[in-house]
């Protein structure tokens, strides 16, 4: 709840979650209900003779060109785009970390923006790297179902058991195995990389560091990990669909608006519909994306209690290491002045 109160108190945060959401590869989800997908039929038009080619060990010059290509944009996407959801991953996290709200979570209500990392590059940068060494077991996970899916999709290619369902649907349900394996793999990426994010963002912990401590979170307190990823994306899938659905039936009104060459005026009312719903969908998309953010960075602020506040048990307590006293002593000068001591 106080994520939620927080995420609503701070619009600020909204932007940059919808941004991050994109850049990882949520403007696929956007732009889905606009887009023509190709038909099986299509693609195997336009892929067939160089697949053919391929498979006969003839392997074109344009297929290399083409295979670099992608491979470069690929690789530019996870480097730039990653480097540039982390920062404003770390942005947000950071504002949320400001709020009262969450300010009050720790024992003394003493603000975190002391504590937190001032190198915003270093930051991101360490992001970028804990969110892609917790994908490892995903991208495992992805080459080892990748093989399976191949099977079966030669199968259903070649000796199909029912074609009145669609190829991917007939693939999908010979695998489930696969489904859920992807699926577990990418919910314990999205964990630890949440936690690990957080812990570089606000108090500046380095990546293994930062990686360790989110694993043992996740394996001491497993149902709370777990419920903190499940609900809010349940309830970004349910706000996605219907959007995505509204957008894709105002979209088909566009076509047909246009293709029965209307009035100018119908042609306006349902583009601005179009507009105004696609839009409506991304501040809702927004809205959830922050919530999501907000959710991880207040159960930081929680298992912390106080950013850089002192681990010492009690008042006076000696410890070797070097840790911070001014809270104890804080406390101590503020139960002096309520006992009128001087």
């Amino acid at each position: 709840m106080t994520a939620l109160l927080v995420t609503l108190a701070t619009p600020a945060t909204w932007p940059l979650a919808l941004a991050t959401f994109l850049v990882r590869g949520g403007v696929v989800l956007v732009l889905l209900p606009i887009v023509v997908l190709p038909t099986t039929v299509g693609l195997g038009t336009t892929f067939g003779p160089t697949l053919t080619s391929v498979a006969f060990g003839s392997v074109p010059l344009q297929v290399v060109v083409v295979a670099g290509a992608v491979g470069l944009v690929a690789i530019a996407w996870v480097v730039v785009g990653g480097w540039l959801a982390a920062a404003l991953e770390a942005e947000g996290s950071r504002i949320v970390a400001r709020d009262e709200e969450v300010v009050a979570l720790g024992a003394l209500g003493v603000s975190p923006a002391a504590a937190m990392p001032t190198s915003s590059s270093r930051v991101a940068a360490r992001i970028l790297v804990a969110r892609l060494i917790a994908c490892v077991p995903l991208v495992a996970v992805l080459a080892l179902a990748s093989i399976r899916l191949v099977l079966v999709t030669y199968r259903e290619l070649t000796s199909p058991l029912d074609v009145s369902a669609p190829l991917a649907l007939r693939v999908l349900r010979g695998t489930p195995e696969v489904v859920v394996a992807v699926g577990l793999a990418w919910m314990l990426a999205e964990i630890v990389g949440a936690m690990a994010a957080r812990r570089i963002a606000l108090s500046g912990e380095r990546v293994g560091d930062a990686l360790a401590g989110a694993a043992s979170d996740l394996v001491r307190a497993p149902l709370s990990s777990i419920a903190r990823f499940v609900i809010p994306t349940i309830v970004l899938l349910v706000i996605l669909v219907p959007a995505a659905v509204a957008a894709s039936s105002a979209w088909e009104a566009v076509g047909t608006v246009l293709g029965d060459a209307a009035e100018p005026l119908p042609l306006l009312l349902t583009v601005v519909a179009f507009v105004g719903l696609w839009a409506v969908g991304l501040v809702l998309v927004a809205v959830v994306c922050a919530w999501r953010a907000a959710i991880w960075t207040v159960a930081e602020a929680t298992r912390k209690g106080t950013f850089g506040g002192s681990t010492d048990r009690r008042p006076g307590h000696w410890r070797l290491t070097r840790s911070s006293a001014t809270l104890w002593l804080g406390r101590s000068l503020g139960r002096s002045r309520r006992r009128g001591e001087p």
